[in-house]
């Protein structure tokens, strides 16, 4: 990554943390499956999460034929869209269970990510599929720290 584009990052992710008004520890790329609303399916996008929250933002897509036919780069379509799920409506993280190392060598992985929560009083369930290993684990950890430090 060149000097200007990771100091664009950096610029990218301070200005997140200023809108949403909190540190993020963790982000990562991934792919929305199912369980929020306005979302279509296998919508890829930005997963963070705070001390309190957890985020999945889209992006504006390029439409097909722009890429195809080499249109203007300016030509996308949609809105960036960002949801949120405050981790104390989160009831559950299912991560992906754990193969036995013959087993993982024949199977393909498995990277869906489970997050049943409620909203409006109905539960639901996300699902999200996280290609990092060390991101589930982090999500998990930062879930489990919330639930300690609101249980004392």
């Amino acid at each position: 990554m060149g000097k200007n584009s990771q100091q664009e990052a950096i610029k990218f992710w301070q200005q997140i943390e200023k809108e949403i008004g909190e540190e993020i520890f963790g982000k990562e790329m991934c792919e929305y499956r199912s369980g929020y609303s306005d979302l279509e399916p296998r919508t890829w996008g930005l997963l963070y999460f705070t001390d309190s929250s957890l985020y999945f933002q889209t992006f504006p897509k390029k439409s097909f034929w722009s890429s195809l036919l080499g249109g203007s780069q300016n030509e996308y379509s949609g809105e960036v869209r960002r949801f949120q799920i405050c981790w104390d409506s989160v009831k559950e993280i299912k991560l992906p269970s754990q193969k036995k190392f013959f087993l993982s060598k024949l199977l393909l992985p498995d990277y869906q990510v489970s997050i049943k929560f409620q909203q409006d009083g109905i539960d639901k369930i996300l699902i999200l599929l996280i290609y990092s290993h060390s991101t589930r684990e982090n999500i998990v950890q930062c879930f489990q720290e919330y639930q300690h430090k609101n249980i004392l």
